[in-house]
């Protein structure tokens, strides 16, 4: 299905910010959106975005749509009907509800005073994996919805949203946040001095199972006032009458009030962060030291060391694992066993593109840009972002970087940090840095730390660059050296069950005459040998690359242009990615002159009428597309042969039409 042009024309007479979407990537479909953040599309921008037959549009969230939120409840929708039977039916009979094409819902509304960015308000664990399970779209965020394919209005009209009070919508929120199953982890306790314990379970944890949070929170001057729902309701200190300020159920400590310091408003604390909190003023380390003195904690398995490569020059000599034989019982397996064995795909690490355990290329001209790409992949792994469109599952990420100097690296790695709002310390325990500048060892040296990386658990590791981790004379324009060294990879990937994502330049010369899998130095062996192979070719407008692929174990992904703004690389969707670098620009076709066909408008305006009735009759009644019937009404307003005014629909006094009369 295609959307008729005259929804997003309604939805932005109704103050929304609205933008063709891509519906498989749930992207806007016009590149850099962040513009649309601070105003609202012309008509003129919507007409030529439609007239293009697209097939899904979304909406821009906060201040410049009204103070429009959306409460999105993933995972199937699992948790929307609980969440509907505890909230107030004359406050959800206001909502405007639709549900998704994966089976989840949208709650929309505005509120009457502006709101705070995306934020997560229930997690659970699904499978042994974290999953969010309802969270909002709010400032600086944005939702595909109805009439997109696949979206189906439930409930009110995207043209009529609520208006809801700041207690109305904490009443939403509320609720959400009473539904988190999963509370992040924190840090363990400081270790002494060649000290090797470690924890079963961490004494944070096991506070979280024994520790009595309503004792805590009565000694720091909470007031306990009743118990509603299965949730214990508190007072914050110095509050001496009103509503409550916080609740606790099931271990967790959800916050409401944003004047109960030192906890946030709206956000939801384990026992254990509690204690942190009041105890400690925040200081997880001392909280778990602490903890651990009291008793609390069990020990476990020595810690896991990975001194030996942060720390630690590498080893003189090196070598690569050595070949183990293959169990006799693995070499003729039949065809049943083996799809039993095998039946499920690895978890995806980049959606679309990469999953655990493989490996992948990412080829591009040298100086084109591609290490900060590849650095703002490795945050988005890192904390579960989105990169150029394609959802990411978290998880901790290395960085082997053999290129520039600490110092550079550092200052590259600030830069995008800032750029995509991360903080360091949020960084701390996700992704970690071999800067092997000055000290070079070939691919060889990964072999020695086997051990200390299968337990640090990476997701990803990231060589860069490639070439400089190439083992001393060997030839990279060989095959079969290309080949070793792949297997090489393909067995540390293995044993780390980490994704290996190698940098690496193409040849010199223009590259959009080549197929995928010849972009590339060296031996064609290296596109033949990864599950992924990515590159990126330069667009004819300057600053801006294609980015293009192949993959094993997922569907093609369509070529996209990305362009740099530093520094960051940014989707721009409003690009050919078909005008490579080196490829003829066909000339645009001209439109034609509407101004022949004004007569018919002047025709049928015998009485005065709303501009969208105007183009739907000169559709129906003479034929006219869409985009060409308001092409002409907007020349006879050039020609001033009509004229436009506001006023209020009489059934809807919040919405304001256009009518059209003659002059």
């Amino acid at each position: 299905m295609t959307i008729d042009p005259s929804v997003p024309i309604n939805y932005l007479d109704a103050g929304l910010s609205v933008l063709p979407a891509i519906r498989e990537r749930k992207h806007p479909a016009v590149g850099s959106w962040k513009a649309y953040q601070d105003r609202l599309p012309s008509e003129e921008e919507i007409e030529a975005w439609f007239s293009n037959k697209q097939n899904a549009l979304c909406l821009v969230c906060g201040t410049i749509s009204g103070n429009l939120e959306v409460i999105d409840f993933d995972n199937g929708g699992e948790l929307f009907e609980k969440w509907k039977s505890q909230v107030p039916e004359k406050l959800f009979a206001r909502m405007v509800v639709e549900r998704t094409p994966s089976g989840g819902y949208h709650v929309a509304y505005r509120c009457e005073e502006p709101i705070q960015g995306n934020m997560k308000l229930a997690m659970g664990k699904r499978d042994e994996k974290v999953v969010t399970l309802i969270e909002t779209r709010g400032e600086g965020g944005l939702f595909l919805c109805a009439p997109s394919g696949g979206y189906e209005l439930l409930q009110g009209d995207f043209e009529a949203l609520p208006v809801l009070s700041v207690e109305d919508r904490k009443t939403l929120l509320r609720v959400g946040f009473s539904l988190n199953e999963f509370v992040e982890e924190e840090p363990e306790p400081r270790q002494e001095p060649g000290s090797s314990t470690s924890f079963s379970v961490r004494p944070g944890d096991d506070y979280n199972q024994r520790g009595n949070i309503k004792e805590l929170l009565l000694r720091y001057g909470w007031t306990y006032m009743e118990k509603k729902d299965g949730s214990e309701l508190f007072r914050r200190p110095g509050k001496n009458s009103g509503g409550c300020s916080a609740s606790l159920k099931d271990g967790v400590f959800y916050v409401f009030s944003t004047n109960a310091y030192p906890f946030q408003s709206e956000k939801g604390y384990s026992a254990f962060q509690v204690y942190a909190q009041l105890v400690h003023n925040g200081d997880f380390t001392k909280a778990a030291d602490d903890l651990m003195r009291q008793g609390y904690g069990k020990d476990a398995i020595p810690d896991v060391d990975l001194s030996a490569i942060f720390d630690s020059p590498a080893p003189k000599e090196t070598a690569s694992p050595a070949e183990s034989p293959i169990p006799e019982q693995e070499l003729f397996v039949s065809v049943a066993d083996f799809m039993s064995r095998h039946s499920e795909l690895r978890p995806p690490i980049i959606h679309g593109f990469l999953r655990e355990g493989e490996t992948m290329n990412i080829i591009a001209s040298p100086k084109t840009g591609k290490s900060w790409l590849v650095l703002d992949l490795a945050v988005s792994v890192a904390m579960g972002y989105e990169w150029q469109g394609y959802p990411c599952n978290q998880g901790r990420v290395l960085i082997i970087d053999n290129e520039l100097h600490p110092d550079v690296l550092t200052w590259r790695l600030n830069q995008v940090l800032v750029e995509r709002g991360v903080t360091q310390e949020r960084l701390r325990d996700r992704m970690f840095i071999f800067s092997q500048r000055g000290r070079l060892q070939d691919i060889n040296f990964m072999g020695t730390y086997m051990d200390q990386l299968a337990k640090a658990n990476f997701k990803m590791i990231i060589v860069d660059a490639f070439y400089r981790v190439m083992p001393k004379n060997m030839d990279e324009n060989d095959n079969g050296t290309m080949a070793s060294v792949y297997n090489l990879i393909d067995r540390y990937a293995g044993t780390t069950g980490a994704a290996f994502v190698l940098i690496h330049h193409t040849t010199k010369g223009v590259q959009a005459n080549k197929a995928i899998t010849d972009v590339g130095a060296g031996a064609g062996s290296q596109s033949r040998a990864c599950d992924t192979h990515v590159v990126l070719r330069r667009h004819q407008e300057e600053g801006v690359v294609v980015m293009d692929g192949v993959c094993r174990s997922f569907a093609p992904p369509l070529p996209c242009c990305l362009r740099f703004s530093f520094p960051v690389w940014n989707r721009d969707d409003s690009l050919s990615p078909a005008m490579l670098e080196g490829i003829e620009i066909q000339p645009k076709r001209t439109k034609s002159d509407p101004v022949s066909d004004v007569d018919n408008v002047l025709a049928m305006l015998d009485q005065p009428m709303v501009k969208g009735k105007l183009v739907a009759t000169l559709q129906t009644e003479l034929g006219y597309s869409y985009h060409k019937a308001r092409e002409i009404v907007n020349t006879a307003l050039e020609l001033e042969l009509i004229e436009e005014r506001y006023e209020a629909d009489p059934e809807n006094h919040k919405r304001i039409n256009k009518i059209i009369s003659l002059k």
